[in-house]
């Protein structure tokens, strides 16, 4: 079964630039199901892909403690520089939070793991294109907590960490999702749509910061 996904997964990567977002979605089944097939401990280096694994495939994502420590790692970004007046500054260190980069380093470490060419991560261009086919499918899902009294102890934690630090007083993030905005609508003129990461926080304001990748290893 390991040799078959395996192959799979190698048929998948050979496809490089060419690769699609459906052969996006089916390359991240096909990881997640491996993942299921090694030990935890064998599991652990690669929590980030399980997380992008899993937001493919779901209309919504609550339970995983890696999506909720990466909401609080997005809540510090923005206490970090609520106060900067440099936009493009702000894009750069919320996107970088949202975890793309880390996604690359454990794929980068987890095709040499199972003897697979790295060149989807190692080739910048191919790697756009797989982030742009990937951010299509993960568009409009949130990330979020669940209320707080269905939190275990371990998200307990995650969300007390982020109500200790919060953007302002009430308002720790609690939801994100990546969406397509028309920024016209939004009276700026000539720019269309982008893609946006929205933040939503406790008090239920929604912070909409477009959304900046950086595919320079």
């Amino acid at each position: 079964m390991e040799k078959d996904l395996i192959a799979k997964i190698k048929t998948s990567v050979a496809k490089k630039e060419r690769i699609d977002e459906e052969n996006v979605l089916s390359l991240m089944i096909l990881i997640r199901k491996l993942l299921d097939k090694m030990s935890q401990t064998d599991q652990n280096p690669y929590l980030t892909i399980r997380l992008f694994c899993n937001w493919v495939a779901h209309n919504e994502i609550t339970n995983s403690n890696t999506g909720l420590r990466l909401l609080a790692e997005i809540n510090d970004a923005l206490v970090s520089i609520k106060n900067s007046t440099d936009t493009i500054a702000m894009r750069t260190v919320i996107s970088h939070a949202i975890g793309f980069s880390v996604l690359r380093k454990e794929l980068k470490s987890f095709f040499g793991h199972i003897g697979v060419d790295d060149i989807l991560v190692s080739d910048n261009n191919i790697w756009g294109i797989f982030i742009s086919n990937l951010i299509k499918i993960i568009r409009d899902v949130p990330l979020s907590f669940l209320q707080l009294s269905q939190l275990d102890a371990t998200k307990k934690n995650i969300y007390n960490k982020i109500a200790q630090n919060p953007i302002k007083p009430g308002a720790g993030v609690i939801s994100i999702q990546i969406s397509r905005i028309n920024y016209s609508a939004l009276e700026a003129k000539d720019v269309g749509d982008i893609m946006c990461i929205l933040i939503k926080t406790e008090d239920t304001t929604t912070a909409v910061i477009p959304l900046l990748i950086d595919v320079r290893l």
